[in-house]
């Protein structure tokens, strides 16, 4: 049986093997190799090297296009910058009376010296006032002006009929329908904030060496009070003092996105970025990085507030983006805007606390501005929105003559004339492009001179926005209202302890909206008060020619 089946299996299959050409038949492996490698290499050869110049190509054009992307679409990430080998790990107070500080210079490595140089005593903190006896108080010349562009002008229509003005440092303020905005953008409207260009501004704007000094010491208190994530806070900056004469923290809330933006304001306006060399560096990165990192995929920075703390967010990210032309923040800036654009009341054309919501002049205010800044960025704004924003401020304007009851005057959320709001609408009014001789403007700053800066009744809120109004408008108004309001600021600025450099919002007198903002916003909005010399260059200067004021218009 065993015999049977074995008989039964199948001899093993196996693969025959290739007949070997004619002409190797019969040769050893070692010779047919020789002839192989001779006959047949060189074309071996050849596809090999095709093949491989082939490969390197591909992967060449490929690494260009994925570079290509990248560079298209950057991710902007925290930065962790190494300090400068001089300068300490933990910023060293400011000592704001004994600095002596060039005021052709806001340079950040002066703003941390441990030693500095004595000042005679009553040099300390004596608003003088010389550059006005040399300079004219700031009645600005058009022959005398730094050429360094402007704020620009919306592209709006504008009231009445004819051709606009426009230019790149200039303001649409003609009549009709503006066609070529006057734009900034990097060099040009934040162009007054390079140390070059600085020392011009400063002089011809009003401001001296005691208000550049406050800047500085103002700059160190924000410094030091950045909390670890970044971030600014209005009450959890008490977390950073070292002593207890920081107190003044907001009844309002944390709000960390208008904090964050309220602390990096007034490093942009000195023009510190977070490209810029120095100690503050390492500041102004993580502040930049907190905001991004904290917005919405739909472009909102609010944070669990409102709409008043995504607009001045959105100023911060459209300065920052402006000055430094970082690509990687261009579409977290353009976001911002695009967020306050979609958020606007479709009726009423204003904005509230929250998106849609029939606007307050408040609120409004810090959308425009952020807009303006946008626009100055070369970023995009819709013209519609600029035109529904200007509809809102009509509705809430009051004053005039006659039948025009579109005055210069403005209220909350109907027609009024509170000075705050005033000085708001006022400042709407000329980034809207209207004109420094319309009846609005005359009668809106005749308004602001009757209630100018005064230690009794301290509003920085609103002294912030009607300074801005009054630079604007260079001549004797602006020279009056400079000299109480540089005065008061810096005669009112903390000098020791943790709170030196900062605004207490109760003391000397109480600040009508410091218990509302705190230590924090009272700090930021009076620095930035006294960075209006060169935050932006006026609007409005005087003509060279006799009897003529005109808006800029390059």
């Amino acid at each position: 049986m065993a015999e049977q089946e074995a008989a039964k299996v199948e001899p093993r299959q196996t693969t025959p093997q290739p007949e070997l050409p004619p002409e190797l038949a019969g040769m050893g492996f070692f010779e047919q190799a020789r002839t192989w490698f001779f006959e047949e290499g060189p074309w071996w050869l050849c596809s090999f090297v095709f093949h491989l110049v082939l490969i390197c190509s591909l992967a060449l054009i490929g690494g260009k296009v994925v570079e290509k992307i990248v560079d298209e679409a950057p991710a902007f990430e925290e930065v962790k910058v190494d300090q400068p080998e001089d300068v300490p790990q933990e910023l060293v107070k400011f000592d704001i009376g004994e600095t002596p500080l060039d005021p052709t210079e806001l340079s950040t490595e002066t703003l941390t010296l441990e030693k500095p140089a004595q000042l005679a005593q009553e040099e300390k903190y004596y608003d003088d006032g010389s550059v006005f006896s040399e300079r004219g108080g700031g009645m600005a010349s058009g022959s005398d002006q730094p050429d360094l562009g402007g704020l620009g002008g919306f592209d709006i229509k504008g009231i009445g009929a004819g051709p606009a003005v426009g230019g790149r440092g200039g303001v649409g303020v003609g009549l009709g329908a503006g066609t070529h905005p006057g734009r900034g953008g990097s060099g040009w409207g934040f162009g007054g904030r390079g140390a070059g260009s600085r020392k011009k501004m400063l002089a011809s704007g009003g401001g001296t060496r005691q208000s550049e000094r406050a800047v500085a010491g103002a700059l160190n208190w924000l410094a030091r009070h950045q909390l670890a994530n970044g971030g600014w806070g209005l009450k959890s900056y008490t977390s950073r003092c070292k002593d207890d004469t920081c107190a003044g923290a907001a009844t309002s809330g944390d709000r960390p996105a208008a904090a964050t933006a309220m602390g990096l304001l007034p490093f942009l306006a000195a023009g510190q970025t977070h490209q810029s060399k120095g100690p503050y560096k390492k500041t102004i990165v993580n502040g930049i990085y907190f905001l991004v990192k904290n917005q919405k995929s739909n472009g909102d920075l609010r944070m669990g507030g409102a709409m008043y703390d995504h607009g001045l967010a959105a100023i911060a990210l459209c300065e920052c983006y402006g000055m430094s032309n970082d690509k990687a923040l261009r579409p977290h800036a353009q976001a911002a805007l695009n967020f306050i654009m979609e958020a606007q009341d479709p009726k009423g054309g204003g904005w509230r606390y929250e998106p849609g919501q029939p606007g307050d002049t408040s609120v409004v205010g810090w959308q425009v501005m952020a807009l303006k800044s946008g626009q100055m960025a070369y970023l995009t704004v819709n013209p519609a929105v600029l035109e529904k924003a200007k509809e809102f401020l009509e509705s809430v304007s009051s004053g005039g003559q006659g039948s025009n009851r579109k005055g210069g005057l403005f209220g909350y959320t109907t027609p009024g004339a509170g000075i705050t709001t005033t000085a708001v609408g006022l400042l709407c009014y000329q980034y809207l492009g209207i004109p420094k001789e319309n009846p609005a403007m005359v009668e809106g700053a005749a308004f602001l001179m009757r209630n100018q800066p005064d230690k009794g009744s301290r509003n920085i809120y609103y002294w912030y926005y009607a300074t801005m109004v009054m630079h604007n408008q260079p001549g004797p108004d602006w020279d009056t209202w400079n000299r109480k309001m540089r005065r008061y600021l810096i005669d009112s600025q903390c000098k020791d302890g943790c709170a030196a450099g900062s605004w207490d919002p109760n003391e000397p007198t109480k600040d009508l909206w410091g218990t509302h903002g705190g230590r924090v916003m009272t700090t930021s909005l009076s620095a930035l008060t006294l960075e209006v010399y060169y935050r932006y260059l006026p609007l409005y200067k005087l003509d060279s020619a006799p009897g003529g004021d005109r808006a800029i218009a390059k």
